[in-house]
Order: C-alpha cells, then sequence, then structure tokens
C-alpha cells in the first residue's frame, strides 16, 4: 500500500506531465497562429509583396497591440473590482444568507435593494 506522500509524488508526476502535453499543444497553436499571421502579411493590402523584415514588423507590432489590450483590459476589470467593492454593500450572496427573522415577521422573500455606501 501506498503512502501518503508516495500517492502526492504520484500525483504530481501526473498533473506535471498533464502539463507537459498541453504546454506542447499550445506551442503548436502558437506557431500556426503566428504561420498563419506571417503568410497574411507577406501581401500588403495594396496587392505587392512584402520583403520577410517588414513582415516581421508587422507581426511584432500586432503582438505588442495585443498585449497592451489585454494590460488595459486587466487594469479596467481591477478598476471595476475596486469600485464594486467600495461602493456596494456587501455581495448579493451576504444578502441572501442574513436572516435574522427579528427585522421583521413577514418572510414573503423580499430582500431590500443594493444601495451604494457614501463613501464621502
Amino acid at each position: 500500500m501506498k503512502s501518503r506522500s508516495e500517492k502526492f509524488e504520484s500525483f504530481q508526476k501526473s498533473v506535471l506531465d498533464h502539463l507537459t502535453k498541453v504546454n506542447d499543444k499550445l506551442d503548436k497553436l502558437c506557431a500556426l497562429a503566428i504561420s498563419n499571421q506571417l503568410l497574411q502579411e507577406c501581401v500588403s493590402p495594396d496587392g505587392s509583396s512584402r520583403s520577410a523584415e517588414e513582415c516581421g514588423e508587422v507581426v511584432v507590432e500586432s503582438y505588442m497591440a495585443g498585449m497592451c489590450m489585454s494590460e488595459e483590459l486587466e487594469s479596467h476589470t481591477k478598476d471595476f473590482q475596486y469600485h464594486k467593492s467600495e461602493f456596494f454593500l456587501g455581495d448579493e450572496d451576504d444578502v441572501d444568507t442574513e436572516e435574522d427573522g427579528d427585522d421583521c415577521a413577514d418572510n414573503s422573500g423580499y430582500t431590500p435593494p443594493r444601495l451604494p455606501v457614501n463613501a464621502f
């Protein structure tokens, strides 16, 4: 019978093997996506062929623009989470779990609307 440490090591090995396979597949997908973009960028919009250097520049600019958009989306998401936590009282889950029964004898299922917190 295997001990806990042996079971855990076996689990770690299986997870590592799975992640290695997934990373190999992701590498192939990335290579295919870049190859596809390079093929598309070999011809400019006016129909003339581009040099390898020009294609590379277009791909790099495209990648950098994508990274900037990703960072901007992450920044906006963090701002939204901050504003949500700053201006609202708790989560909706908190409202549902607070059933004291002392506040009102009528248990009609009414939940009061969420009100913004006065931050001033």
